[in-house]
């Protein structure tokens, strides 16, 4: 049988918010362009449960005040944000604390025998004490250069900084490495430089002036890449899962899985890393390039979504949020309306090693396993919590984990994994220097469009 063929001007693979708009970006400069997406859906690392009440997320939360080119593209490809800052002030459903299986209230932590903390730092909660850590303790404020060789210092990992900083290993584990944002598996596995890179941007979305900005796309996120999709005027394949990238002096073949062949002048790459090292690429990249594809990892994440059949928490007395150290990690309510009305769904965020151990698990025994933790916590909620939805964004096949994570002694990679390499082109969240989430993946966007369509109209002619 013949092998179905595709020829563009370039060929862009990943139809997330970075590859959607790199594609829409050269489609307004005159290129014909050819989008290749492995999944059955747009959208990436931002994916939104319709079916269910609330619409919850999944992947990608929150807009914050700083994600200028996320809240530009909102206006542009006409989809609303809508700022439910007023839902978290009127209910804040505070997380409640559950450590060793035991409810400790936030009056009785600072005296509690189970607080490993020192000091002042006794008064913060587990959830709060490795911000105030790095609050105090950030080695510098830099967004742009917090890769360069000056800092190269701190390339280290967060638990040896940490240390350095007087905390024990006890503050560690329970202070940062449970249910932790950075890292794969433990404060040694992610560096320092990163670390401070990310709190200094995390600090700018908090403090900013003027009134408190949450955002969220009207109908769910992901609302945003299916309007972006529908802006394409090139072809846009789904099931496409590329197998091979081979480049050439007058242009590119991609192979997807389906045996398609698909022809261009050039190739841009938005897939993370550890897909991509599942890519054959001919030839190879630079060696740098290469370590970083073979080696830069992503956190993971698992997410259980669960509606409960009775509101459990008025009958215990507690929040219907909490968070523990255990199999249930950190569960958030979410709140139907931007000014929060009753709660539709539980989210369970388990992370690192959490979300390792569930996933040697089949969907329903992991989801067993979780329901009867809060179960064991919460005796009131024995009976009311159903399974809506699970995703393991780890053994998600197209995405191998949520944000990348730079291991200790890898931020130097951080300008190669980005550099063309002939006529394959990067993007994606895991190659901007200076934003993080979704407006990290607009502003990679916006680097490799100029990238592509300066090597078109100048060496590639």
């Amino acid at each position: 049988m013949p092998t179905p063929e595709t020829v563009a001007d370039v060929i862009v693979i990943g139809a997330g918010l970075s590859g959607l708009e790199t594609a829409l970006t050269l489609e307004e400069n005159g290129l014909k362009v050819t989008v290749l997406e492995g999944r059955h859906r747009v959208g990436g690392r931002l994916y939104s449960l319709f079916d269910l009440p609330g619409q919850p997320e999944v992947g990608g939360n929150i807009v914050s005040r700083s994600f200028g080119r996320v809240i530009a593209a909102s206006a542009r490809y006409g989809v609303e944000l809508v700022n439910v800052a007023p839902r978290y002030a009127r209910f804040p459903d505070r997380q409640e604390l559950f450590i060793g299986g035991e409810h400790i209230p936030a009056a009785r932590w600072p005296d509690h025998p189970r607080n490993p903390f020192r000091s002042a730092d006794k008064k913060l909660l587990p959830m709060e004490w490795g911000r105030a850590m790095l609050r105090r303790h950030r080695p510098f404020n830099d967004l742009e250069n917090w890769h360069d060789a000056a800092h190269a210092k701190f390339d280290v990992p967060v638990h040896d900084f940490l240390r350095s900083k007087g905390a024990t290993d006890g503050e560690i584990a329970l202070g940062y490495e449970t249910n932790m944002s950075y890292g794969t598996e433990s404060a040694h596995d992610v560096s320092m430089l990163q670390l401070a890179f990310v709190d200094y941007w995390q600090s700018i979305n908090r403090e900013g002036s003027g009134p408190r900005f949450t955002g969220v796309f009207r109908g769910g996120n992901q609302t945003l890449p299916i309007a972006m999709a529908k802006r394409l005027r090139g072809d846009l394949l789904e099931d496409r899962r590329v197998t091979a990238i081979e480049l050439v002096d007058d242009g590119v073949t991609v192979h997807a899985v389906d045996g398609s062949r698909h022809r261009a002048r050039a190739v841009v790459c938005s897939v993370p890393f550890p897909v991509l090292r599942h890519v054959r690429i001919d030839p190879l990249p630079p060696a740098a390039q290469q370590r970083a594809i073979l080696t830069l990892g992503a956190k993971p994440i698992t997410q259980f979504h669960l509606i409960p059949k009775r509101p459990f928490w008025e009958a215990d007395g507690l929040s219907p949020a909490f968070w523990s150290d255990g199999p249930s990690g950190s569960v958030l309510a979410n709140r139907d309306g931007p000014e929060g009305g009753p709660v539709t769904t539980l989210t369970v965020w388990c992370s690192a090693l959490n979300a390792r151990f569930l996933d040697r698990f089949g969907r329903d025994e992991a989801a067993r396993i979780v329901i009867a933790d809060i179960e064991r916590l919460r005796p009131a909620a024995r009976g009311a919590l159903e399974l809506a939805a699970w995703h393991s964004w780890e053994r998600d096949p197209y995405a191998g984990g949520t944000w990348a994570i730079f291991g200790p002694g890898q931020v130097e990679l951080a300008r190669p994994l980005a550099a063309p390499h002939g006529r394959l082109f990067f993007c994606g969240e895991h190659t901007a220097i200076s934003a993080r989430g979704m407006e990290a993946a607009f502003e990679s966007a916006e680097r490799v469009s100029l990238e592509v369509l300066d090597a078109l109209s100048t060496k590639m002619r």
